[in-house]
């Protein structure tokens, strides 16, 4: 589609549209926008960012810059929008990069949204929720709100004892009141429920305890039972947190495995222990404080470490687990990684529970850097049917989130939590770390010949497996195979301890509970594969799968089904590469591949094995590239996997005998097809032949076998174009 379609596109939105280069000055606007920025006349040229207020620019141009370089595939935040001369308002913006053919950032894509009136509810109804909630919180009289359709909006820790439930007050929000008082076989004698009226609608009721239902007696036992709880639940912490530094040291200085072992089965006892009572302390009201051992750590092999310690309870929940760490995040930071670890291990393990069967993502990107450091924002985020689902149980239950909230505090920070389990993100939190310098990058072994190079094959398709495997083995190579994560894991582990480390690793991108790219995460920064070199093949691909490569430190991405040919020229490519792909803004690709070849790329479909090699031979002294597809399958998977140049076809092949054979080809590809020459070949090659194949939408003919000067016409395109 041209631009001037585009922007005529762009013209019609309502909702306001600019795009810029990548640092921001606009190149084209919409009315819409010109109308919600009160920009009059022409705005080409002009720098958004100068659009908003002066404490919002900076992170305004950090966005722009990071989706206009290409290391983010997307943005969005709320900013105070501030013309010159004009009223502020907020505005939510999303940005998207404009990409070019071959898929790079050029420039950025801005989506703008007034969000004033919005904001202001919002704000109205925190307001008014935070009032609600800090009246019932603080009565000494028992409490349960609940909502028009029938669930707990809020109650109190005094209505937990009078009722002798075992929940705490927090957890009870969102859950259906019937259930709630069903756990309570007095419920009904105690408590009585006051209905409340909207404009003569029913809008929800108050519960509140019948007259004399509950002796002070009572109360004071749960409360001293409470106290003595929280006493038990603090001197557990104290244990949880010197095991968790014990385990880690151990682990570090490299003890006898069976004593690093004995320290986690302790650690283990202490955090089952605190689970037992997780629903009756709350860890926000624990007198004292904790000291900080803030020290220099890597975020990305802290967070690889921390991956290999929640992947058990994710696959035991059946949870998907993800991993996005953005590219510009410094690796080299300063901070209290120990409780970090915990903190996000707590909120993970928690997710999972909640919500068995979901998508669980653990997502960290910049908000902003300072003079000090850079400001990480950590969220936990839940996708999927399952998520969208759930929603009977509130995100705040538990030990885990008590203890993160009251570390997140320490650190600085606040941790936000979702009101429903069915909401996107269940925990939020950012926090500050200085920055340390970033050690060079280790130098990348490159290898002369795959003859004997160890190779894993990791793969949840058990055909799969076993194609690759043949592949490599054709080549001399010695593959090793797996089929999920953990089995990976534990034999590059087990071969390094046998001093034959695996150099490679061929993934597939879909894999039960981690996915290719998590495992990609944990091979690149775990501390003894970083040089380990990481291949992806994609049966599926989406949107921002390169930049998801790049920030997983996988050298090269390909499409599955692979011709034998081209996964040979993506292992080459990684294995005996002059640079570090990783260091590199070049991913390995299909199309990568193809710009390296000197000269022509032609897919040429004929089962004779004395054509392929007549072909092959007359071709390749002019540099060209020849593919091969035995038959009309293999063909289409071809076209499918590359971009040709030319396409040379025996007509005499089943499933290409008929008038759509050319029709069936050029529908197979994807960029500029109609530039593509496909050209028939036959023995009975003569004038009838060349008449019908023109008619049929061949661009030419040509007779076999194979000649060198017809070839090399083909080539310069001196036969004439199919007629139309």
């Amino acid at each position: 589609m041209a631009a001037d379609d585009f922007k005529r596109i762009f013209e019609s939105l309502r909702v306001a549209v600019v795009i810029t280069d990548p640092r921001g000055k606009v190149s084209f606007a919409n009315s819409a926008f010109a109308q919600l920025a009160s920009q009059e006349g022409e705005t080409s040229g002009l720098e958004l960012v100068k659009l908003f207020a002066a404490e919002d620019r900076k992170r305004v141009l950090q966005n722009i810059t990071r989706v206009g370089d290409g290391k983010a595939g997307s943005a969005f935040f709320d900013a105070m929008l501030n013309p010159a001369g004009k009223t502020p308002h907020w505005v939510s913006v999303a940005l998207q990069p404009s990409l070019d053919a071959k898929g790079k950032a050029t420039g950025v894509i801005a989506i703008l949204q007034d969000i004033g009136s919005q904001r202001e509810t919002d704000e109205a109804l925190n307001l008014v929720s935070a009032r609600l909630l800090a009246v019932t919180e603080s009565s000494p009289i028992a409490i349960m709100i609940e909502t028009a359709p029938g669930d707990v909006e809020l109650a109190n820790d005094a209505f937990v004892h009078l009722l002798g439930l075992k929940s705490a007050a927090q957890s009870l929000s969102g859950l259906r009141v019937d259930d709630v008082m069903d756990e309570a076989p007095s419920a009904s004698m105690l408590m009585e429920r006051v209905q409340i009226l909207v404009e003569g609608e029913p809008g929800g009721a108050v519960w509140l305890p019948r007259a004399g239902a509950g002796e002070s007696t009572e109360f004071e036992k749960g409360a001293a039972e409470i106290a003595l709880i929280e006493k038990i639940g603090e001197e557990l912490s104290v244990a949880l947190e010197g095991m968790a530094a014990i385990s880690i040291r151990a682990q570090q200085m490299e003890f006898d495995q069976a004593i690093v072992a004995h320290f986690q089965s302790i650690r283990t006892s202490t955090e089952t222990a605190m689970a037992a009572i997780g629903d009756l302390v709350d860890f926000s009201k624990l007198s004292g404080g904790i000291t900080l051992h803030k020290k220099g750590f890597r975020l990305r092999a802290s967070l690889a470490e921390l991956i290999s310690r929640v992947a058990a309870t994710a696959e035991e929940k059946k949870c998907h687990l993800r991993i996005k760490v953005e590219q510009d995040v410094s690796d080299a930071l300063e901070g209290d990684i120990d409780r970090l670890q915990l903190i996000l291990k707590n909120l993970l393990d928690n997710a999972f529970v909640l919500m068995p069967g979901a998508e669980i993502a653990l997502h960290i990107m910049p908000e902003y850097t300072t003079e000090t450091g850079i400001q990480l924002s950590f969220s936990v985020v839940a996708s999927g049917s399952v998520a969208q689902a759930s929603g009977a149980k509130s995100a705040d239950a538990g030990m885990g989130v008590a203890v993160a909230k009251f570390m997140v505090a320490a650190m600085g920070g606040k941790l936000a939590i979702a009101l429903r389990a069915g909401a996107e993100a269940l925990y939020s939190f950012s926090i500050e770390f200085p920055v340390l310098p970033t050690p060079a990058a280790p130098e990348r072994a490159s290898y002369a010949s795959l003859v004997a190079l160890s190779v894993l094959v990791v793969s949840g398709d058990p055909a799969q497996r076993l194609h690759l495997s043949n592949l490599l083995r054709g080549w001399r190579m010695v593959p090793l195979e797996a089929d999920n994560a953990s089995m990976a894991m534990a034999l590059l582990e087990r071969l390094e301890e046998e001093n034959n480390p695996i150099p490679l690793v061929i993934l597939a991108n879909q894999l039960p509970v981690q996915d290719g790219f998590l495992l990609a995460f944990r091979i690149k920064h775990h501390a003894r594969f970083h040089s380990t070199l990481v291949m992806m093949l994609c049966s599926e691909g989406r949107p921002g799968d390169a930049i998801a490569c790049r920030e997983n430190g996988i050298s090269a991405y390909m499409r599955y089904p692979i011709g034998d040919r081209q996964l040979n020229e993506a292992v080459i490519a990684v294995t005996g590469a002059s640079v570090d792909a990783e260091e590199t803004p070049t991913l390995v690709t299909r199309h990568s591949l193809r710009e390296q070849r000197k000269g022509a790329t032609i897919l040429l479909v004929d089962r004779s094995r004395d054509s392929q090699i007549l072909a092959a031979h007359i071709l390749g002294r002019h540099d060209c590239s020849v593919v091969v597809a035995q038959d009309l399958a293999e063909a289409i998977a071809a076209l499918d996997q590359d971009v040709y140049d030319l396409v040379l076809v025996d007509t005499t092949l089943a499933g290409l005998t008929g008038e759509d054979a050319a029709t069936l080809l050029r529908v197979r590809i994807a960029r500029d097809p109609q530039n593509t020459r496909i050209v028939a070949t036959s023995l009975e090659h003569g004038p009838i032949f060349r008449a019908e194949k023109l008619a049929q939408g061949f661009n030419a003919t040509t007779a076999k076998p194979f000649r060198k000067e017809p070839l090399l016409a083909l080539l310069r395109r001196d036969e004439p174009a199919a007629a139309t």
